[in-house]
């Protein structure tokens, strides 16, 4: 049962006050860290943390809600999804119980699991239950000894005082005196695109006639009266959040029944007319899955000796320092997954190229995805045959092409990448260019299970999902709705959904707490595109360098001084830990001084 704020009353004048802002995964996680700082080193004392979650989904926040869909899956196999035990906390007349790690808490030992066994991905409603549940057994004894308080109430606005202290304001009241500030705030509301707020002035006044801005959550149009068994609908976007929504559409009109277990092919079956779904995107590419299985994974996985080679090159000062672009990256990257490429037997090579040679085309290739070579798969076939082409590379039943590779590799890379080039010497501009390099890589290194691809070509063969307007179509507002038009064929959607999700370019971000802190210079962006400049610690990095400010900030706002900030597995990393060994420092020299 979720706990709801609890108005201590007890005196608060010579107690260190911290407030955390954003109490999903990685807040939960920053708290708990904190706590265990602090106990080991029996300092758990003369603090209060005032914990602040809009949701009221604390521990899990909106991502991982509870009341959520079925059909919205995560997006990492739950073999590598490794969230370790909590330990047992026991300090003073306080005692937490341990909590267990995820694969514990599911019951599954996956070391024990076959390499042919399929990978899984369940609802992110399970992940929630998970998350929820271990914030729940670490908070509720915290409250009992007034350590802690929770608001449902969402921040306004974080303020720095004349005095040093610091001021949240929220939706219900203002509260003073907090000696320290942690935002964890994930995703924000940003500016509405140009396309989308004309959108929005087109659909606002009319009844038959819908634009939903965010696709989650799905039943704002999986319960709305103008979607039935009739519509027409737009899906702006074409990668995983456009997945979700198709998926929750589709189940509501029928059902998906497997037909091969092993290769995770569905059929759609249906009793009734079913509505007709047209997603697109400015290049209609679309996403391909992971690989079905460890054994097959394992095929782009590197060698450990390869992984610290490539970690000693970008991790270099004086290469990051001398970058002028991606390049020294790219170049360290290349012959990990060319030798990878030449060691898989089901490659696509029928001009038996060298290392040298495919190492020259992974270069210009990730450097350009626009360029094209026999061995990459051509970006202007069709996407249903881009799709069945990289499933059955997925599951190992035809040749690999080198793009898939890559992303497979570039993958199995990422957490050296977030590693090594997080508070680099790279200057704003080259790491704007890496993180944009890195999202470039997502089509593949951020793909889904075989099974949703598996889904999205049964609904194409069902004739619900339609793919004729997938690349970049021209679209016209008329009365009836959105028109499409593309190569001669033209529909029209009297349902738009925009499934592409927000970027974190901190200029773009138009929540309030975020727009304050801009408006009274405490946070600054790294680059025009990017996230807010913070130190090793997760602290705001001020304008005056002499001065200190005890606010932090962890997660994908801060995405430009870091790299890798939206994985749940990022959520329970270093960062938090980082930051909650400084915390417990700040607090400990405030009591050796008090």
């Amino acid at each position: 049962m979720l706990l709801v704020a609890i108005k201590n009353k007890h005196k608060m004048a010579n107690i260190r006050k911290i407030g955390i802002i954003g109490i999903g995964p990685r807040g939960g996680y920053a708290l708990e860290r904190l706590i265990l700082e602090l106990s080991r080193k029996n300092s758990l004392s003369t603090i209060h943390l005032s914990l602040f979650e809009a949701t009221g989904n604390f521990g899990n926040g909106q991502v991982y809600s509870l009341d959520q869909n079925l059909s919205n899956w995560i997006n990492i196999t739950e073999r590598i999804l490794e969230l370790d035990e909590r330990k047992e906390i026991q300090t003073n007349n306080l005692k937490i119980a341990s909590f267990p790690s995820y694969h514990d808490w599911v019951d599954k030992d996956f070391d024990a699991i076959s390499n042919d066994a399929i990978d899984t991905y369940p609802p992110r409603k399970q992940i929630g239950e998970y998350l929820s549940q271990r914030f729940q057994s670490l908070v509720k004894p915290l409250i009992q000894s007034n350590i802690v308080t929770l608001y449902k109430e969402l921040v306004k606005e974080v303020k720095l005082l004349d005095n040093g202290k610091i001021q949240i304001t929220s939706n219900v009241k203002a509260y003073e005196e907090f000696d320290e500030v942690l935002l964890t705030i994930g995703h924000q509301t940003t500016e509405l695109s140009q396309q989308i707020s004309d959108w929005d002035k087109f659909a606002i006044d009319k009844k038959n006639i819908n634009l939903f801005k965010s696709p989650y959550p799905v039943a704002d149009y999986l319960h709305h009266k103008n979607l039935n068994n009739q519509s027409i609908i737009g899906i702006r976007g074409f990668g995983l959040a456009m997945i979700d929504t198709v998926r929750a559409i589709a189940e509501k009109f029928g059902s998906f029944i497997v037909l091969d277990e092993k290769t995770q092919s569905f059929t759609y079956q249906t009793e009734k007319e079913t509505p007709i779904l047209f997603p697109f995107s400015l290049d209609g590419l679309p996403p391909s899955p992971k690989p079905l299985n460890v054994k097959i994974d394992k095929w782009f996985k590197p060698p450990e000796a390869s992984i610290l080679i490539f970690e000693k090159q970008i991790g270099n000062k004086k290469n990051q320092e001398e970058a002028d672009s991606p390049r020294f990256l790219i170049e360290a990257f290349a012959p990990i997954a060319a030798d990878i490429y030449l060691q898989i037997a089901n490659t696509i090579n029928p001009q038996n190229l060298s290392k040298a040679a495919i190492e020259e085309i992974i270069v210009k290739w990730l450097e350009d995805q626009k360029f094209e070579h026999s061995l990459i798969i051509p970006r202007q076939q069709s996407a249903e045959k881009s799709m069945a082409s990289f499933v059955e590379m997925a599951i190992g039943k035809t040749a690999i092409s080198l793009d898939y590779c890559i992303g497979q590799v570039w993958r199995h890379c990422q957490p050296s990448i977030y590693k090594k080039l997080s508070f680099s010497e790279c200057s704003d501009k080259v790491f704007s260019e890496i993180i944009e390099l890195d999202e470039s890589t997502k089509r593949y290194s951020y793909g889904p299970p075989v099974a949703s691809i598996q889904q999205l070509l049964a609904l194409v063969q069902a004739g619900i999902l339609n793919l004729d307007m997938v690349n970049d179509p021209n679209i016209e507002l008329t009365k009836e709705g959105w028109q499409f038009q593309r190569s001669g064929k033209s529909i029209t959607a009297t349902i738009m959904i925009d499934s592409v999700l927000d970027a974190p370019q901190i200029k773009s971000v138009s929540s309030p707490v975020v727009t304050n802190m801009l408006d009274d210079n405490l946070i600054k962006a790294v680059h025009d595109n990017l996230g807010v400049e913070t130190n090793d610690y997760g602290y705001l990095i001020s304008r005056d360098t002499d001065k200190k400010i005890p606010i932090a900030l962890l997660g994908r706002l801060a995405k430009g001084t870091i790299i890798g900030v939206d994985a749940i597995l990022e959520c329970f990393g270093s960062r938090p830990l980082q930051w909650a060994k400084q915390a417990s420092a700040n607090h400990i020299n405030w009591l050796n001084k008090n």
